[in-house]
């Protein structure tokens, strides 16, 4: 396996070669990308919405509710609440007490009818479970486009068929999670590979 060592002095002193482009007649100098131009981002990331489960912790500590927050943000959210109480257990300091708030918040409707509820949970365990209570979302940033939508990414599926005549055929799908363009893509491909593509919408979904 290899990879770019990007904090190497000579892969930060690189700049792109200057190449000369004629139009017109005329000889003009043009640089591929101008210094200091900030590249299009793109940006996949996981956030997560208060459920009606945790909402009283948010609003114990104060945090605003209907906003986006990460994995680190929401963890760090459910450990505010267990300062302010005072809930680490003064005997072990590896565990927090469980309240009736921060109970209902991470067990409320998980646990099965007769089970007796925990009275405390591992300081390791408690983001990961206050997490799972909340709504999973994914951000997708391309360029100075941003979407939110709910539940997890579901990666680009490729899959490859045989046809009549031992031919092959490759379709992609999931490209509209990640902000593709299925029809520019289509364009693309066609042009670098020289072959025939096509773009569909599959049954009774919105991917290409």
């Amino acid at each position: 396996m290899f990879s770019v060592n990007r904090s190497h002095p000579d892969y930060e002193s690189f700049r792109p070669e200057k190449k000369k482009a004629v139009k017109g007649g005329q000889s003009t100098v043009t640089q591929g990308i101008h210094e200091g131009q900030a590249p299009k981002v793109f940006e996949v990331s996981e956030v997560y919405k208060p459920s009606v489960h945790v909402n009283p912790i948010f609003i114990s500590v104060g945090v605003e509710l209907g906003k986006f927050f990460s994995a680190p943000e929401a963890s760090d959210i459910v450990f505010q609440y267990v300062e302010k109480q005072s809930l680490v257990k003064p005997t072990d300091r590896s565990m927090v007490t469980l309240d009736a708030t921060l109970c209902d918040a991470l067990y409320k409707g998980a646990i099965k009818k007769g089970s007796t509820y925990p009275t405390e949970i591992h300081k390791k365990d408690l983001g990961s479970t206050f997490i799972s209570r909340m709504q999973a979302h994914h951000r997708v940033t391309r360029g100075s486009e941003t979407v939110v939508r709910k539940g997890g990414l579901k990666p680009i599926q490729i899959m490859t068929e045989r046809r009549q005549g031992n031919k092959k055929v490759t379709k992609l799908s999931g490209l509209e999670s990640f902000l593709i363009d299925a029809e520019a893509l289509s364009s693309e491909l066609q042009k670098k590979f020289a072959c025939s593509t096509t773009v569909a919408e599959l049954p009774g979904r919105s991917s290409y």
